[in-house]
């Protein structure tokens, strides 16, 4: 009896155990549909499947539109949980450690195109099995000064 008691608490508590996630913000991110393209600027990713968390995620971005975009390093990640995007937290000493994590500093010209290399591993985070997006902003240096975001998704297996 003892023994069956024991199994029943055993199975009970692995059965109760939560799977590994990243931390996110409690609420979904507003923009739940966003586009590889938009307004001409794409966003490609060189490999959009890992079977571990990435260490580095090797981007593609082009501008096909008529108007030069302002740019930088800085790209956020979000995680797809039950049909909706939630966006990945991480510690705020990644912009003390890496000055350059900015939304500026670039610019991406008409007909333009350019390798980008996001650091995972900078931000401190492990990804678990799941599916990811890699969004980037880009204000626009046309008449409208307006901001441009695309993503795109990936998979950790």
């Amino acid at each position: 009896m003892k023994t069956l008691l024991i199994s029943a608490c055993i199975l009970l508590l692995v059965g109760c155990g939560k799977e590994a996630q990243v931390s996110t913000l409690p609420d979904p991110t507003p923009d739940q549909k966003l586009n590889e393209n938009e307004s001409g600027l794409s966003l490609t990713l060189i490999e959009n499947t890992f079977t571990k968390s990435p260490i580095t995620i090797e981007t593609h971005i082009r501008n096909d539109s008529s108007i030069d975009y302002q740019y930088g390093q800085f790209y956020h990640i979000e995680v797809k949980m039950d049909g909706l995007w939630y966006l990945i937290t991480y510690s705020d000493a990644v912009f003390i450690k890496n000055k350059e994590f900015i939304d500026t500093g670039n610019t991406l010209r008409p007909g333009e195109e350019v390798q980008q290399l996001f650091s995972v591993d900078m931000l401190g985070v492990t990804l678990v099995p799941g599916e990811y997006r890699l969004a980037k902003t880009f204000l626009s240096l046309g008449d409208r000064f307006h901001e441009i975001t695309v993503a795109a998704s990936f998979w950790v297996k």
